[in-house]
């Protein structure tokens, strides 16, 4: 689904003044990048605004401007306008959604194709390469003078949601505000070297385990690894610790699709899913109660690991054929 009230938006976002953003649980650079872009300028503008999240910032996010300002728990305040960002739906911010449904006017933007349903106003288009595009829609037609902060903000969600502009998402929308920023100061060996090439060692030593767990399945099509939460435990890990692990299974050769299984609680497993793109494992996840874009989805299966892994490769085998 696709709608589009970018007027209203711009109009509320002008006449309101105390605004609630949070994005989905587990967030990474797309979700990080697109409310901290839109919060700083609506500081800018003078309004107030408070950016709740359930989950911590990811490590290798947290020099992201405004991202020392991300809370965990409600201050209380009252806030006019609840903003969801990559999200699509209140049930997907974990924590947050009590806080959210507590605002009189709620705004959804995002780029998921399963996202337009939600939200008196919305901003929801899966052609989009970023939820940081839209943003971007928002801020040009507010007239909004893009400062380098926002600017850092909006790069970093353009380039972490194309995979660095390799996933079939990088189209010519996403390099020209990927080149704006760059034009407004951003450095992009800086922003790799922080996104990419700074990571704690102790995520280094649970790559090395959950990496011997890698498998092939469903004709060598599939290939997946599993972290359990002994694992976690053993490391000291955080979830956030996680991301991108899944980019490994996927690259397997002969693979179409990785999967990345990790245990939430008792018979519970979430699953990223990553595509090649010649499958469309959004299908898979909306199917598990999931949602994404075809190329990147997750969704949480119930059972043990075994019934998980049978239940998942399963949907993903009759996808494929």
């Amino acid at each position: 689904m696709i709608r589009n009230d970018l007027d209203g938006i711009v109009r509320v976002f002008r006449e309101r003044d105390r605004f609630l953003l949070a994005c989905h649980e587990n967030p990474e650079g797309d979700a990080i990048g697109s409310e901290l872009a839109l919060a700083l300028a609506l500081r800018r503008m003078g309004k107030a605004v408070t950016v709740l999240n359930s989950d911590p910032v990811p490590s290798n996010l947290r020099f992201l401007p405004g991202a020392d300002t991300v809370v965990r728990e409600a201050d209380g305040a009252a806030h006019q306008v609840a903003v969801l960002l990559d999200c699509g739906a209140p049930d997907r911010t974990g924590s947050a959604g009590a806080e959210l449904r507590k605002c009189p006017i709620s705004v959804n933007i995002d780029h998921h194709r399963t996202g337009g349903t939600h939200g008196d106003l919305a901003l929801v288009d899966a052609d989009a390469a970023a939820a940081g595009v839209l943003v971007y829609r928002v801020l040009k037609a507010m007239e909004f003078p893009i400062d380098l902060d926002v600017a850092l903000n909006l790069y970093v969600s353009v380039l972490t949601d194309t995979g660095s502009f390799r996933y079939s998402s990088a189209n010519p929308e996403a390099f020209r505000i990927a080149g704006e920023m760059v034009a407004l100061g951003v450095e992009p060996w800086q922003v790799a070297e922080k996104v990419y090439e700074t990571q704690e060692a102790n995520r280094l030593r649970l790559l090395g385990r959950v990496l011997s767990s890698l498998e092939v399945a469903v004709g060598g099509k599939v290939a997946a690894v599993t972290t359990t939460l002994a694992d976690m435990a053993e490391f000291g890990a955080t979830k956030d610790l996680l991301e991108g692990f899944v980019n490994h299974p996927r690259s397997v050769e002969g693979a179409e699709v990785g999967v990345a299984f990790r245990e939430e609680g008792p018979r519970s497993w979430r699953a990223s899913i990553r595509s090649k793109g010649r499958v469309d494992v959004s299908v898979v996840a909306q199917a598990f109660g999931g949602g994404g874009h075809r190329n990147a989805a997750g969704c949480t299966v119930e059972g043990d690991l075994a019934e998980a892994k049978r239940k998942l490769f399963g949907a993903l085998a009759e996808v494929i054929r």
